[in-house]
């Protein structure tokens, strides 16, 4: 068997990254998963606590994703199929984020990560023929984190102007998600929208459930992203979406050698491809 015992420190997104590996790392090698109860199942589809049988616990083998990155993907997946078949569990210890997420993207994480009914709240506009560019600010945390995560207002304007002129002839239509309606960047996009001629935008309700920004993210065209986990998961479910990072935050990571960033810049697949940074 392969499983979690213990989630990734950190919110949803964190969460989330942890339980899709999972999810496909299982899926791929036909071998049976587990997992501890998730603070986040309420939202999701088969995210119950799955436990395992008890006498499985008692031979482990426990694997960070610094251990995954030492591997070839084929060899990762052969090396936990030799261990399960000598009768040992393989543990998958958190943080596993995004630096595992582009080599073993087997299946679309939709098949994986999939929000319960009752929490699809729609736009609250018609979206019939409409295009939808969903912007993300993470803010409470994240500058005391790093500073460099905490995007500038002329990264969203110059993606804002660009989408104006790109979709003009489809009349797109902004939302904006926040954790923070205080965070400087969302503060002076919202005055620059006000000012603004052309086009319109709603704000998300985040203050009532994050899932409901999260479902209606993953339902945009376009997304104006962070280096937030909420926004990529997000993301890389639901619509298949143009994604928009900001140039001095890939840039930061990659100079970083941080191995999401650099591989989000070096490879294409259908689920989270790079369109444009400004």
């Amino acid at each position: 068997m392969i499983g979690i015992k213990k989630v990734s420190a950190g919110r949803m997104g964190n969460r989330l990254f942890h339980y899709h590996f999972l999810r496909q790392i299982a899926q791929k090698t036909e071998i049976e998963y587990f997992h501890c109860k998730f603070p986040d199942s309420i939202y999701f589809e088969s995210m119950e606590k799955k436990s395992p049988p008890f006498f499985y616990l008692n031979r482990k083998t426990k694997i960070s994703s610094k251990e995954i990155l030492s591997y070839e993907r084929d060899d990762f997946l052969n090396y936990i199929k030799e261990e399960v078949d000598k009768d040992r569990v393989i543990i998958l210890n958190p943080p596993i984020l995004g630096e595992v997420f582009f080599d073993y993207l087997f299946y679309p994480p939709s098949d994986f990560i999939r929000i319960k009914p009752q929490y699809k709240i729609d736009f609250p506009f018609d979206t019939s023929n409409k295009l939808i560019i969903g912007i993300h600010f993470r803010g409470t945390d994240f500058s005391e984190w790093n500073k460099h995560a905490a995007l500038n207002f002329s990264y969203y304007r110059d993606a804002i102007n660009y989408c104006r002129d790109y979709f003009k002839s489809l009349d797109p239509i902004f939302v904006l998600f926040t954790d923070d309606s205080n965070y400087p960047a969302f503060v002076e996009t919202v005055k620059f929208l006000n000012e603004s001629s052309k086009g319109c935008y709603y704000i998300g309700d985040n203050s009532s459930l994050p899932i409901y920004d999260f479902y209606q993210m993953s339902q945009c065209d376009v997304l104006i992203s962070s280096p937030s986990t909420f926004a990529i998961v997000a993301g890389s479910i639901g619509k298949r979406k143009k994604i928009i990072h900001a140039k001095s935050w890939l840039d930061y990571a990659i100079s970083k050698n941080d191995t999401f960033w650099v591989k989000l810049k070096e490879t294409s697949n259908p689920y989270y491809s790079l369109w444009k940074t400004f």
